[in-house]
């Protein structure tokens, strides 16, 4: 599916001429799932019974898994790319070594492959780490993915190692391949936050990754240039392998009592992680969050992503405020009376879809709210009509994409919007930072920033609020993602540079969860100067 995804985007592109290099036959291989005689005298016994009980626990994980989720189901779906075949498909026989890692073309092969004059080629779900000429048969190289962060993670399974390390983040690259087993050029790198299964996670990677390969081969079809190369650095992990017997009996356990943990947890004890606000008043480099005071959640909800505006000799506190019984979130406002006290107001935006983030900014003496509203696929722009409690319906800013945590400021002469996107028609949000600019905050011509996705990483990408706004040098807070917990905590990155075709933050300080007691994360933070409000996340009961 993931191929074919890829080459469906090239094809229609009419930029691009694409020719199949196809294995005509891997019968010949004799790597993991080849013959069982094979496989004992490759790795021994111990090794074929960790390799089969392995291949057998990840079936069993797929088939309950796949149950529940469609992207499951999807993941080992086969299409056929033939009709995008617009050329005579040439056909290889590879070369496996003794073990089956390694694979080579014959000198025949080469100059076939060669005589196609090929600028580059796309290795899609060929198998075995290629040796020989067969690397610089095209212009340009093969490109590849590696679904790993080869800085320490070079080997497989893909996407395993971090789920069994409890790993915050997984990694990918796109490289040009060199012989060097995972130790190509990297062209570009990404990182999404773990999930808590193999399964899951290795299906959230390809899927979030996949479209960034099309995204670098358009770019080069129109540019006839690849990304710059990162400079190469020595590696000094180890060659990661399939797990023994007792690696996969451990992650079978910890992975089970993970998911009956949450079972119990929010069927038996009817407790969830739920997310509260507190304030203070103090501008935030002088706010000691653990001064502050906590709001309480009303029965059967919860308050977060809180923004603060003092106007009209009020102050007022504008909040996410999910609800149980409905399953979204509306715009609710909240007074904040003086250092101590305060008084939750009415909504002030309600949608039939969940809503969030209600980020505030002024123009031409003006309010307006951009919050979060990807559930109606769309950027959608309020203005306040009488503060503080009466909004109304602008426009869609962007319509037919998936956004969230969006932050529209005024930077250097231009309107900007950061936010976090969505690629692919693909759900996460939180590893990748994009950014548009305009000539004011209320126009219909937005372009893109010529770097986008400006950061792929989901430990710094997410949004969580906005300080300095209207300074030199604003500073943005970073929301950190954990193994299996979102919002772990904050970093705080002062942005220096921010341009058309330039982007860069540098990180001042963080934020952890340790003002509060038995708080778990926090993901957001925000202040007028005046007042500081931030969000925590605790276990609470659902009542």
């Amino acid at each position: 599916m993931y191929l074919y995804d890829t080459v469906n985007a090239l094809a229609n592109s009419k930029q691009i001429d694409i020719f199949y290099l196809i294995n005509s036959d891997t019968s010949v291989q004799q790597g993991v799932w080849g013959g069982l005689k094979s496989k004992v005298k490759t790795n021994g016994l111990l090794r074929t019974v960790a390799l089969v009980f392995f291949k057998i626990l990840t079936t069993l994980e797929y088939k309950i898994l796949s149950v529940f989720f469609q992207d499951v189901r999807d993941h080992s779906k086969i299409l056929s790319i033939d009709e995008y075949n617009n050329n005579e498909t040439v056909y290889l026989d590879p070369v496996f070594s003794a073990s089956g890692l390694f694979v080579r073309y014959s000198d025949e092969d080469i100059i076939k492959i060669k005589s196609l004059n090929l600028d580059l080629i796309i290795r899609g779900n060929a198998p075995g780490i290629f040796k020989g000429d067969i690397i610089n048969s095209a212009k340009d190289g093969i490109i590849s993915f590696h679904h790993g962060d080869n800085r320490w993670n070079r080997g497989g399974p893909p996407a395993y190692w971090e789920v069994y390390l409890r790993k915050p983040s997984t990694g990918f690259i796109i490289q040009i391949l060199t012989e060097d087993l995972d130790g190509g050029s990297v062209l570009f790198r990404g990182n999404i936050q773990t999930k808590r299964s193999y399964i899951e996670n290795i299906v959230h990677l390809y899927n979030v990754s996949n479209p960034y390969l099309a995204i670098i081969l358009l770019r080069y079809a129109t540019s006839n240039q690849l990304p710059s190369a990162e400079e190469k650095l020595p590696y000094g992990g180890s060659l990661l392998m399939i797990p023994s017997f007792t690696q996969s009996i451990s992650y079978l356990s910890r992975t089970g009592l993970l998911y009956i943990s949450l079972v119990i947890k929010r069927l038996v004890l009817r407790k969830d992680e739920r997310w509260s606000v507190a304030f203070i008043k103090a501008p935030w480099r002088d706010a000691i969050l653990r001064k502050g005071i906590q709001i309480k959640n009303p029965a059967n909800r919860f308050f977060a992503d809180p923004f603060v505006i003092t106007k009209d000799e009020k102050t007022i506190c504008y909040v996410d405020d999910y609800c149980y019984k409905k399953k979204r979130a509306c715009i609710t406002a909240i007074e904040i009376i003086d250092n101590k006290k305060y008084s939750i107001l009415d909504p002030v935006i309600e949608e039939p879809f969940h809503m969030s983030f209600p980020f505030l900014f002024e123009y031409q003496q003006e309010l307006y709210m951009v919050p979060e509203t990807s559930k109606s696929n769309s950027v959608r722009l309020y203005k306040c009509v009488e503060f503080p409690l009466k909004w109304e319906y602008q426009k869609d800013i962007f319509k037919n994409v998936s956004v969230v945590d969006s932050m529209i400021f005024e930077f250097d002469g231009k309107w900007w919007m950061l936010c976090n996107m969505a690629i692919g028609g693909k759900s996460d949000h939180s590893s990748t930072l994009m950014a548009f600019y305009s000539e004011n905050p209320l126009s219909d011509d937005w372009t893109a920033h010529a770097l986008n996705p400006l950061i792929f990483d989901s430990n710094i990408a997410r949004n969580g609020g906005i300080l300095d706004v209207n300074s030199s040098f604003p500073i943005r807070a970073r929301q950190k993602q954990g193994f299996n917990l979102y919002g772990t905590g904050l970093t705080l990155a002062k942005i220096n540079n921010l341009s058309p075709s330039s982007f860069s933050e540098e990180e001042i300080g963080q934020i952890s969860p340790e003002f509060f007691k038995k708080i778990k994360g926090c993901h957001h933070i925000h202040s007028n100067g005046n007042y500081t409000v931030y969000d925590y996340l605790r276990s609470e009961s659902l009542k």
